[in-house]
């Protein structure tokens, strides 16, 4: 089925092409998308609110903030990433 571009449904049985979630809610869906493990799921939606302008996520868990700018740092060669080398001490 082939949606349309509109922001609305063309009729009431239709689901609209998008929604239009609030920011605090969307960083809350990450956290949980993340803690409980569905880390494939969370990295898509961080990838889509930082490609529609997320600048910070409200988390004071500094790790957790590494995990949502993870895969955008590698991308942009801010940061690399490497596992870790249990023979390295």
């Amino acid at each position: 089925m082939k949606k349309n571009k509109n922001k609305f449904p063309d009729s009431p049985n239709e689901n609209p092409p998008y929604y239009h979630i609030d920011h605090h809610v969307t960083v809350d869906i990450w956290r949980s998308l993340f803690e409980s493990g569905n880390e494939e799921q969370a990295r898509m939606l961080s990838k889509i609110m930082i490609e529609q302008g997320c600048q910070e996520i409200e988390i004071n868990d500094a790790s957790l903030v590494l995990m949502f700018w993870k895969d955008y740092m590698e991308e942009n060669n801010i940061l690399s990433f490497r596992p870790v080398d249990e023979e390295l001490h």
